[in-house]
């Protein structure tokens, strides 16, 4: 004959004794656990995108403070958006402002094939000052302290220019797309002129346009501009292609008897530097001491009337 069991209700404590938990019950509790750190941590991000963190001290050449992202290779910094003048378009406009920097983003041989490009057009012209650009869409050319018509010229020269670099430009044009609308979670951005290559070198400047090292904001200078998107083509440093040339954002002091806080780059072949183009963003390039520096400029918009159309689209 069995032996008599004090059968107990369930959840009640027994003298001394706790009831134990079946596995089940168990698994229950694990789960409502995770569902709950799950639901945390989107409302954390939801917060986030809305109250992005602002402004740590100046990066330096080093660039302390920038967060790393896939591998090491990228860094973002996230800003306060300053005011916008525009209606924010849905999945054009950006939810939260700030800059990326992503090394090798271009190969050295897509480096090489746009420097190509560029004094492959930049031979029918050439600025008088430290600055000559070379604008696709338009191709509009500095020439002596004006600009001239590259395409016109060509025409007329029976010439044009090399099939394969400008489908390097367009591929690269189309990388740097997606990783803009990747980062900043968007997918109507629209191409928008200028987008030029710089050469910029240590001569004098000659005209207002030469003048390239004043801080500015893109979208002041380029209404229109909401995203812009810098690639380096060659390298800058004491035994490389050029000295000077540096890139610089200007950050507001955090205290009124601080001073402002820079951020330097140090331009590479293949760095891709994108940002939102407001006046959270403001920055300006370092005049070339000796050299010659190659950048390529991309830059998007939210605003139909500025859309870029046609072969460089």
């Amino acid at each position: 004959k069995m032996p008599s069991i004090d059968r107990k209700p369930k959840g009640k404590k027994v003298e001394g004794k706790t009831e134990q938990m079946t596995p089940r019950q168990f698994g229950r509790r694990i789960a409502v656990c995770c569902a709950s750190i799950v639901i945390a941590l989107q409302l954390y991000r939801v917060w986030l995108k809305r109250n992005p963190p602002q402004m740590v001290e100046g990066l330096q050449e080093a660039m302390d403070g920038m967060r790393s992202l896939s591998g090491g290779d990228t860094l973002e910094q996230r800003v306060a958006c300053g005011k916008r003048s525009h209606d924010r378009v849905p999945m054009c406009s950006p939810t939260f402002c700030g800059r990326v920097v992503q090394d090798f983003f271009t190969t050295r041989e897509q480096c090489q094939n746009l420097i190509e490009l560029a004094e492959y057009a930049m031979k029918f012209g050439g600025g008088s000052g430290g600055a000559t650009i070379l604008d696709f869409p338009s191709g509009a050319l500095s020439k002596g302290s004006q600009f001239i018509s590259l395409y016109q010229l060509m025409k007329q020269n029976d010439d044009e220019l090399p099939a394969e670099s400008v489908s390097v430009l367009k591929n690269v044009t189309q990388e740097v797309r997606k990783a803009i609308s990747d980062y900043f979670g968007v997918r109507n951005i629209m191409s928008t002129t200028p987008r030029f290559i710089s050469r910029m070198d240590e001569k004098p400047a000659q005209t207002m346009h030469d003048e390239y090292w004043h801080e500015h904001v893109d979208a002041e200078q380029y209404p229109g501009f909401e995203y812009t998107a810098l690639i380096y083509l060659n390298d800058q440093g004491e035994d490389a292609d050029y000295t000077g040339g540096q890139f610089s954002f200007v950050d507001p002091p955090v205290a009124q008897d601080a001073s402002e806080r820079v951020t330097t780059l140090a331009p590479k072949c293949g760095k891709l530097v994108f940002f939102t183009s407001g006046p959270e963003n403001v920055h300006h390039v370092h005049k070339v001491e000796h050299g010659k520096r190659y950048a390529l400029t991309i830059a998007f918009t939210c605003d139909k009337a500025k859309e870029l159309k046609g072969e460089y689209a």
